[in-house]
C-alpha cells in the first residue's frame, strides 16, 4: 500500500490523515440526528405523520448532502497530498511500475563546451535528476541506462530505483567519460525499443538525452521511424536537449601526404586543412606542428577562413633518421577541443627501392626513368634498381615500392604470377609500351578479359599520330587526375611542348563495347585524336598505370622517335608524382577513425602470439598485452598457412598507437596506427525545436525538453494539470453543497409590519 501511495502522491504521509478526516462529516451528521429529546404532544403527532409522507425524499437529499461534504474533504486531501497522477496514463488503475529507459548520447560532439559545462556533463546531470526523483517513490520505478557507444551492453538494466542504486549510479557516472566517436542514434533507440518491448505490463518512458545536432536529424528517416514506432507502442518519449545554442567551431579536417615515400633527409610535403563550421569569419588562425611531440619552429597561418569554408596549406618536414615517427598538428582550443588536433604516423626509410625492368637489353629507356625519379637518392629518396625480365621470377618483389615494365615483349608465366601477387598486396605497377611489345601475348596473358595486369586489349600494331594541323593543338591532353594536378590550367607550356609520334592503340571493339562498363578502368590522358594514351586500373589493393607510348625517345625503323616527352621537364614532374600516387594506396594513416578496431592476422611461421600495444601518451600511455589465437578457417588449414588473429578495440582516444609484434626469432617489429577524431562530429549546428517537431510530428506522447529545464522530471507539469482540475471540481462541489444545504435548512418568513 505504501508503494502505491508513494507512486501517486508527493506528500504520501498526509493521505492517512486525510482519510481519517473523511469520517468527520459522517460523525457530525450522526450527532445532529441524535441531539434532541423525544416529547410527545398532539401537534408533533401531526408533524410526524407529515414527515413520513416525505421521509424517503428527505433521506436521499440528506445523504446527497453528506456525500458532497465527504467529496469536499477528499478534494482537499488530493490538493494537500499533491496527486501526481498523469491522466493520460491512468497508472492509478493499472497498479504497475514505471520503467524509465535512458539513452545517453556520448558521441564526440557531446564534448562541446560552453563556459565551465559540457554537453555530456549536462546529460549526466539529467540522468542523476531522473534517478533521484524516483527515490521519492522507492521500489515503484525501474531504471535502465544505455550509452550510445555501448548500446548492446546497458550500463544499468531494469534496476529498481532506491538508495542502493543511487549510490552505485553516482560511482559509475563519476568515472564516465564521453567518447570521441561518431555514433548512430538509431542504434541506441532500437536497443531501447527491444528493452521496452520486453516489459509489457509497465508504464514505459524513454528519455533520449543528446545535443540534437542538425546533422544527426536531417534526412535520418530511420531515427524518426524508430521514435514513431515507440510512441505508437504506448511509450512516452522525452527528447532532452543538453546544449542551449549552436557554438562556432574550427576543426582540423586533414593531415595527409605521400608518407609511404618518406626518406631520411628528404623533405616530405604534408597538407593540413582547417574548416570553419561556424557562421562567422575566423581570422588569424594559427596551426602548430609537432614531430615526435617536439614542436617545429614554425606556425601555419590562415589569415581568414570564411564561414562554412575549408582551406589548406602545405608544409615540409625533414626526418634525420629512419624508422617510425609521428606528426601531429593543433590549433587553439574552442567549443570542441577534440577536433583541434590531428595525427599522422610515418615509417621513414633510408631510401625507397624501385625496380625498373627494361625489355630491350640494348635500349636505354631505363636511364630516362632513373634520372627522373632519382638523379640523386639524397634528393628524392628513391633508389631505383635496373634488372632484366628474369629477375621477376627469381627474387622477392615485396621489397619494392613500385615496379616499372618498359617495352617488355613477353613475360614468363611464373613472373606474371609474382607480379599479380605484388600488385594485389598493394604494390604499384607502371607499364610503358614500345616496339618490342607483342599485342597477342598482352591480350591473352596480361589482359585476361579484364582480370589481369593490363587494362585493355591492344590493336595488332603501333600507330603513328597524324601531324598537327595547327600550332594551337597539343598532342597530350591530360584529365582531372591527381597525377596531373601540377599541370592544371589552360596555359601549360610544359605539356604543350610534348610531342607524341607513335603509340599503341587500344582495341576499337573494346572502346566501343566494353570501355564504358569496364570495372575500375579509367582513361586519365588522351591524344589529340582522342585515342587513350594513359590508363589506370586496380588489381586487389594495388594500382596499375599504363602508358601506351615509350618511356624514352626510342627510334622507329624510319629513325623517328616515339615521343619527345622524356626530354621535357614535365616528364620528371610526372614520374615523381607517379611514385607518390601509387604508394598512397598502401598508406593507412588516414584510414583509422577513433573507435575503429585494429585487426591482426599474423603468419604463425613468422610471428609469435604476443601482441603489445602502447596507447597514446595523451591517454596515459598504458600498455595492453593481447594473445593471438589460431584462425578457425578451413581454407587456411587446407592451404597450410596458419594465421594468428586478434583484435584490439580500445581505440577511442585520438592519437598514435604503437604496436609491438614479436617474431619467432625473438626480434621485435614495431608498427604505428594514427587514430583521429571524426570530422562528422565537428559541425555543432543544432536542430531547433520546430525542426524536430516537423521531423517527428506532433504526437502528444513525444515531448521535447529544453536544456536546463527540469520541471518535467519532478512531475510539476502533470501536477499543475491535476491541481487545476481538482480546484475546478472543488469549486463545483462547494457550490452544490451550499445550494443543497440552503434548500434543506429551515428559513421562516418574516411577518409583515402592520401599517
Amino acid at each position: 500500500m505504501e508503494a502505491w501511495l508513494t507512486q501517486h502522491f508527493v506528500n504520501s504521509a498526509l493521505v492517512y490523515t486525510g482519510v481519517a478526516m473523511v469520517a468527520a462529516p459522517i460523525i457530525i451528521h450522526l450527532i445532529n440526528r441524535f441531539q434532541y429529546k423525544r416529547v410527545r404532544f398532539a401537534a408533533m403527532e401531526f408533524l410526524l405523520q407529515s414527515q413520513q409522507t416525505n421521509q424517503r425524499r428527505v433521506l436521499l437529499e440528506q445523504l446527497l448532502l453528506l456525500l458532497l461534504r465527504i467529496l469536499l474533504i477528499v478534494c482537499l486531501l488530493l490538493l494537500i497530498a499533491r496527486l501526481i497522477l498523469d491522466p493520460d496514463q491512468l497508472s492509478m488503475f493499472q497498479g504497475a511500475k514505471s520503467h524509465h529507459v535512458i539513452v545517453l548520447d556520448d558521441s564526440g560532439s557531446m564534448r562541446n563546451i560552453w563556459g565551465e559545462q559540457s554537453a555530456f556533463q549536462e546529460g549526466l546531470q539529467v540522468v542523476r535528476k531522473i534517478a533521484a526523483e524516483g527515490t521519492s517513490r522507492p521500489n515503484t520505478e525501474k531504471f535502465s541506462l544505455i550509452l550510445l557507444s555501448r548500446a548492446d551492453a546497458p550500463l544499468f538494466l531494469q534496476r529498481d530505483i532506491n538508495e542502493e542504486l543511487i549510490n552505485e549510479l553516482d560511482a559509475k557516472l563519476g568515472n564516465l567519460t564521453c567518447s570521441h566517436q561518431s555514433l548512430d542514434l538509431n542504434q541506441g533507440l532500437e536497443a531501447a525499443a527491444d528493452l521496452l518491448n520486453e516489459d509489457r505490463a509497465v508504464i514505459k518512458t524513454l528519455h533520449l538525452i543528446s545535443d540534437f545536432r542538425k546533422a544527426d536529424w536531417q534526412e535520418k528517416k530511420s531515427v524518426a521511424a524508430t521514435i514513431e514506432k515507440l510512441s505508437s507502442n504506448d511509450t512516452t518519449i522525452n527528447l532532452v536537449k543538453t546544449v542551449p545554442d549552436s557554438q562556432p567551431n574550427l576543426a582540423i579536417t586533414e593531415l595527409s601526404g605521400a608518407t609511404e615515400v618518406a626518406a631520411v633527409d628528404v623533405p616530405l610535403r604534408l597538407r593540413v586543412s582547417v574548416k570553419n563550421f561556424g557562421d562567422k569569419v575566423a581570422q588569424d588562425v594559427r596551426v602548430s606542428a609537432f614531430v615526435d611531440q617536439n614542436k617545429l619552429p614554425m606556425s601555419i597561418v590562415f589569415d581568414k577562413i570564411e564561414a562554412g569554408s575549408e582551406v589548406s596549406q602545405d608544409f615540409d618536414v625533414v626526418f634525420n633518421k629512419p624508422n617510425l615517427h609521428q606528426i601531429n598538428v593543433s590549433l587553439s582550443n574552442d567549443a570542441l577541443d577534440s577536433d583541434n588536433e590531428r595525427f599522422l604516423s610515418i615509417n621513414v626509410k633510408q631510401s625507397n627501392p624501385v625496380l625498373i625492368v627494361d625489355g630491350n637489353p640494348s635500349g636505354n629507356e631505363w636511364m630516362y626513368v632513373q634520372t627522373a625519379i632519382a638523379p640523386d637518392a639524397a634528393i628524392t629518396g628513391f633508389a631505383p634498381s635496373v634488372e632484366n625480365v628474369d629477375y621477376l621470377r627469381r627474387h622477392p618483389l615485396n621489397q619494392f615500392k613500385n615496379i616499372y615494365l618498359l617495352n617488355v615483349a613477353e613475360l614468363p608465366l611464373d613472373a606474371i604470377d609474382a607480379l599479380e601477387t605484388f600488385v594485389k598486396n598493394g604494390g604499384g605497377l607502371i607499364w610503358f609500351a614500345g616496339p618490342s611489345v607483342q599485342p597477342a601475348f598482352y591480350n591473352d596473358k596480361l589482359y585476361k578479359e579484364g582480370n589481369g595486369l593490363f587494362p585493355a586489349p591492344l590493336e595488332i600494331a603501333p600507330r603513328d599520330l597524324p601531324a598537327r594541323d595547327s600550332n594551337t593543338l597539343v598532342d597530350l591532353e591530360v584529365g582531372d587526375h591527381p597525377l596531373f594536378s601540377v599541370f592544371a590550367g589552360q596555359d601549360n607550356p610544359l605539356i604543350e611542348a610534348v610531342s607524341i609520334m607513335r603509340y599503341f592503340p587500344i582495341s576499337a571493339q573494346w572502346l566501343q563495347n566494353k570501355a564504358a562498363t569496364a570495372s575500375g578502368v579509367s582513361i586519365i590522358a588522351k591524344l589529340r585524336n582522342q585515342d587513350p594514351l594513359i590508363l589506370e586500373h586496380r588489381l586487389g589493393k594495388g594500382r596499375i598505370i599504363t602508358c601506351l607510348t615509350s618511356a624514352g625517345p626510342v627510334q622507329t625503323s624510319e629513325g623517328e622517335p616515339w615521343n619527345s616527352w622524356a626530354l621535357n621537364p614535365s616528364y620528371i614532374v610526372f614520374q615523381l608524382e607517379l611514385q607518390k600516387y601509387l604508394v598512397q594506396s598502401r598508406s593507412h594513416e588516414q584510414a583509422e577513425t577513433s573507435g575503429d578496431p585494429i585487426a591482426f592476422s599474423l603468419d604463425a611461421a613468422t610471428y609469435t602470439d604476443e601482441v603489445e600495444i602502447l596507447t597514446p601518451v595523451t591517454a596515459g600511455g598504458r600498455t595492453v598485452r593481447l594473445k593471438a589465437t589460431p584462425q578457425q578457417d578451413s581454407d587456411a588449414s587446407n592451404s597450410g598457412d596458419l594465421k594468428l588473429i586478434t583484435t584490439f578495440r580500445e581505440t577511442d582516444q585520438p592519437g598514435v598507437y604503437t604496436v609491438q609484434l614479436k617474431r619467432q626469432d625473438q626480434t621485435v617489429e614495431s608498427q604505428m596506427y594514427a587514430f583521429n577524431f571524426p570530422v562528422t562530429e565537428s559541425n555543432l549546428e543544432l536542430a531547433t525545436t520546430d525542426e524536430l517537431t516537423a521531423e517527428l510530428g506532433n504526437s502528444p506522447s513525444i515531448q521535447i525538453q529544453e536544456p536546463g529545464e527540469f520541471q518535467w522530471i519532478q512531475g510539476q507539469e502533470a501536477g499543475r494539470e491535476i491541481t487545476n482540475t481538482i480546484l475546478i471540481i472543488l469549486f463545483i462541489l462547494l457550490l452544490c453543497e451550499q445550494l443543497l444545504a440552503y434548500r434543506l435548512s429551515y428559513h421562516p418568513q418574516t411577518a409583515s409590519v402592520a401599517a
